[in-house]
């Protein structure tokens, strides 16, 4: 009887979703048009994906984000492996910038909750550019909001930029992954026309499967996340050299290590 309790206990505090354990960003930050856009596709999450956490660094230059993909919600995880990432990267302090749908970011301007801090994924680029701007997140001023679509336009056609790196097809993937004693084999798919791509990947021992995507930035790097079907879940950085190649690096909701290594192009 005792140990039924104990169980049931246990999973009372694994399905808690506080977020009690991250370090929320605080302080005045301008987002990048890169961090912005990539806040953008967060919030317009692909059908049966919901948002769930947005990383951010305090000069507002890089950016990272976890999706839900469970229909009956997800657990937090452990966030702070991506904070340390982004603070590696960058040298800065980095932070919790969103949960779900809400800004907890707090500066002058911003209560970090509260209908205030919530951002709508039914509204316009141009609306949620103003809501930025309203919030201090952003420069610029509310009265040119009509003139920003335009620019939203040619941001888009930086992804010229990269075009030596696009992949189209189907890869081998060796990942390595603390607490399993044998490489995980599985396959990557690449999405030409976005420069993202989905990761799905078979557990041995009948852990289950982990599925993933990936985002490429400039210079060849990018970083990538995945959920798997036993509640785990990890994230970090990834490589792709111009032959095709990808290596990866990041760490578990147990903030334990996890790299890979993608075949090259064939």
């Amino acid at each position: 009887m005792k140990k039924i309790i104990g169980i049931i206990i246990l999973s009372i505090l694994l399905s808690s979703t506080s977020f009690a354990g991250v370090k929320k960003g605080k302080g005045e930050v301008t987002l990048s048009e890169r961090s912005f856009q990539h806040f953008i596709k967060y919030l317009r999450a692909k059908k049966g994906m919901k948002p769930l956490a947005f990383i951010l660094s305090s000069d507002g230059s890089w950016s990272f984000y976890w999706y839900c993909g469970h229909a009956a919600g997800c657990r937090d995880g452990n966030y702070m492996p991506t904070v340390r990432d982004c603070e590696e990267n960058t040298g800065v302090d980095c932070g919790l910038f969103a949960r779900k749908r809400t800004i907890v970011w707090k500066n002058d301007i911003n209560p970090g909750k509260g209908k205030v801090s919530t951002i709508n994924s039914k509204w316009s680029d141009a609306e949620i550019r103003a809501k930025f701007t309203e919030l201090g997140f952003l420069g610029g001023s509310l009265s040119t909001s009509t003139t920003t679509t335009p620019k939203i336009t040619k941001k888009k056609e930086t992804k010229k930029v990269v075009k030596k790196y696009e992949a189209k097809g189907e890869r081998s993937i060796a990942l390595s992954w603390d607490g399993y004693e044998d490489l995980i084999a599985g396959t990557v798919k690449f999405n030409e026309a976005n420069y993202k791509g989905t990761l799905n990947i078979l557990l041995p021992n009948n852990d289950g499967t982990c599925d993933g995507s990936y985002s490429l930035q400039e210079g060849g790097k990018g970083t990538w996340q995945i959920a798997c079907t036993n509640d785990m879940g990890a994230a970090g950085t990834l490589k792709w050299t111009e032959n095709g190649s990808v290596t990866g690096k990041g760490r578990d909701h147990n903030d334990k290590k996890v790299k890979f290594t993608v075949s090259k192009k064939s």
